[in-house]
């Protein structure tokens, strides 16, 4: 062994064992390749036609490159260079051989029987950045469990409504989920499934520009430069105690590079549909639920409107009088639909599907983004302004929509060669106004399935609305404003040493408004009562060849169940962060080979929180629900909580010739 491979010796010793195995699977492959056509591998003709290519693999400094791969181009015949990166490998005549390794540019070069082959670094891979905490370090450099985010692929090029929506599915480790199908929810976010404590959550930290942000829905995805995910202790520990459950780091758009403005716009219009069709068990469910209860010594079942046997058959008889001639807007009719039998049980024997009364078959949301970003000089700049616009899926509710407005901008100047100053401000606005729940425990979702498909809903023959999910979806709406002020010095104290001072404002302003109005509609719940003409005598009717006397439900004003009805509800928070950020970074290069970088810093953060509730009973007005139009009983509280946190925190990052790290 010469000088220069005891010089590497540590990294041969590392590879061996890799080199080794690698090399067993290809030959074993190889062998394999050949006992299955042995004709063909141990064939004369084959044999001529065969060449024994060997070569030696470079990098441009002249080092031997060992462990890379050397494939026949097009199959699997393949081996891995040895310690002084030589190979050697039986090919066809005339074969084409692709040379490849990690960190350097794949090679495609015809076999020959000495080659020699140099390996040039892939550049853009080898110094791409990773944005990591309070700095960034090449990606090659890095030790932690880090991800990068490709912005272009999971934001710019989907039509998403947010940021934790457009990252489901693109790093490992990290889980997306969205906990209810309202329109502007923010989602449940995890790295690794972390699992907390009994008192704590275990959420991320998420930070933009080094801010702590109360939700990741308010940053417009055509605002974002870059995402990082730290997912181990070692990545985000610099953090602190509230990067236990990891950080997702978010980098905004600063400005242009080159002395040019660029004026760029973006939009998009979606339609959207349920993803799959649900169906309602009709007849074959109506006697799966009889069965079960016969089997418990029932003979009926079901809650408000009944199955029984007999009202089986007059759905089998409706089914095929009114099958596919009933519409689902059309409305529920005494006799046909559903009537009165001798214990004066309401029997239903119409089959209704609640996604026709409660989900849209369209629903629309459009995406508007105009930039400005430019450099002047020793001055870049980026502005934004976005729009968002989405539907919900909702079609009782009185109002399903999500709007999300925002407006950044962001200012650099190089005052000179030792001070770079920079300002700017982040605006975001989300309106959401959405049904709530104003049936207590049970929100109108679950009602929906509760009951059988017998269940009416819609409206009657005389008109009125009937009782039932669709008909008690209310209105809330809640709005919040989000500010950032921010401003920063970047100081180039000397030659690899650096320092970094910024300071932002944050305020959140949060309205909820919860109008719990009284419902009226014609009871489904309830009892029927006997349906009189004008002259007040029996109106009766006939179908499936019988006379009846009429039923009409009756209408009722009604408040459901639970706290939350009859009442107008207003509850408003104001929260306020202030957050500084101190840190200085020194880089130092030795011999060449030895790399070093220092950085220590201080974070202090204050947060102060202060909340105000107004409620008043009996709504008189429930078209225009208004505190000065109820009459009831009024109640107001709140209260106000601060806390602050002070950080001291310190990184060291060293490599040798880029092949061992430490940090």
């Amino acid at each position: 062994m010469n000088e220069d491979h005891k010089k590497r010796g540590l990294t041969h010793s590392k590879l061996l064992t890799a080199v080794a195995i690698s090399s067993l699977l290809l030959s074993s492959g190889n062998v394999m390749a050949a006992q299955a056509n042995p004709d063909k591998s141990l064939g004369v003709t084959e044999q001529l036609q065969t060449i024994t290519a060997t070569g030696l693999v470079v990098d441009a400094a002249g080092e031997p490159v060992i462990g890379a791969s050397v494939v026949e181009k097009g199959t699997t015949n393949g081996i891995v260079t040895d310690i002084d990166g030589k190979f050697t490998l039986s090919v066809k005549q005339g074969a084409v051989l692709r040379i490849s390794f990690v960190g350097y540019q794949t090679q495609d070069i015809k076999a020959d029987k000495n080659m020699k082959v140099v390996l040039m670094e892939d550049a853009e891979m080898l110094s791409e950045v990773v944005v990591v905490g309070y700095g960034a370090q090449k990606k090659t450099n890095l030790t932690g469990a880090v991800a990068t985010v490709d912005v272009g692929k999971a934001l710019d090029s989907r039509p998403i409504s947010d940021v934790g929506r457009g990252l489901q599915g693109t790093t490992p480790g990290l889980t997306i989920t969205i906990p209810t199908g309202e329109v502007g929810t923010d989602p449940n976010i995890k790295i690794r499934g972390a699992i907390a404590s009994l008192e704590g959550n275990s959420k991320p930290l998420i930070l933009m520009d080094n801010v702590e942000i109360p939700s990741i829905s308010l940053v417009n995805p055509d605002d974002i430069e870059s995402i990082s995910v730290l997912k181990d202790a070692a990545a985000s520990s610099i953090y602190g105690s509230k990067a236990a459950f990891g950080v997702i780091l978010i980098t905004t758009k600063k400005g242009a590079k080159t002395d040019k403005v660029t004026i760029n716009y973006s939009g998009n219009v979606a339609f959207q549909t349920i993803a799959k069709d649900s169906n309602v068990g009709g007849i074959s469910g109506m006697e799966y639920i009889m069965d079960a209860a016969e089997r418990a010594g029932g003979t009926v079942a079901g809650a408000f409107f009944y199955i029984t046997r007999e009202g089986i058959e007059r759905s089998k008889e409706w089914e095929k009088l009114y099958g596919g001639k009933v519409g689902k807007n059309d409305p529920t009719v005494y006799g046909r639909d559903w009537y009165l039998d001798a214990n004066n049980r309401k029997i239903g024997v119409r089959h209704y599907d609640p996604y026709d009364y409660l989900v849209k078959d369209v629903a629309v949301a459009q995406t508007h983004n105009v930039s400005v970003n430019g450099k002047s000089g020793k001055t870049t700049f980026n502005i934004g302004l976005g729009y968002l616009d989405q539907d919900g899926m909702n079609k009782a509710a009185k109002e399903d929509n999500f709007k999300r407005y925002n407006a950044p901008i962001n200012l650099t100047t190089e005052f000179n060669k030792w001070i770079t100053l920079k300002a700017g401000a982040i605006y975001s606005k989300r309106e959401k106004s959405y049904p709530y729940n104003a049936t207590g425990v049970f929100d109108p979702w679950y009602y929906c399935y509760r009951w059988s498909d017998i269940y009416p809903m819609g409206t009657d023959e005389n008109g009125n609305e009937l009782r039932s999910p669709a008909s008690e979806f209310s209105q809330a709406n809640t709005t919040r404003n989000y500010t950032n002020i921010n401003m920063g010095l970047h100081l180039n104290i000397l030659k690899g040493w650096t320092a970094d001072f910024d300071y932002s404002h944050a305020n959140q302003e949060y309205i909820w408004l919860r109008p719990g109005t009284r419902f009226t509609a014609a009871d489904t719940w309830g009892g029927a009562t006997p349906r009189l003409d004008a002259n007040g005598n029996r109106v009766t009717v006939n179908y499936y060849g019988q006379d009846m006397p009429a039923y009409d439900l009756v209408m009722s004003t009604y408040t459901g169940v639970g706290s939350g009805v009859d009442q107008l509800d207003r509850y408003t928070e104001n929260s306020m962060r202030n957050t500084i950020n101190a840190y200085t970074t020194y880089e130092l290069n030795l011999m060449k080979d030895h790399n070093m970088k220092f950085m220590l810093g201080m974070n202090r953060v204050t947060y102060d929180m202060e909340y105000s509730q107004a409620r008043r009973k009996q709504v008189n007005d429930v078209e225009n629900p208004q505190f000065n139009f109820a009459t009831g009983e009024q109640y107001v509280w709140g209260d106000k909580d601060w806390n602050a946190q002070l950080g001291y925190f310190g990184r060291f990052n060293y490599d040798y010739a880029g092949r061992y790290l430490l940090e």
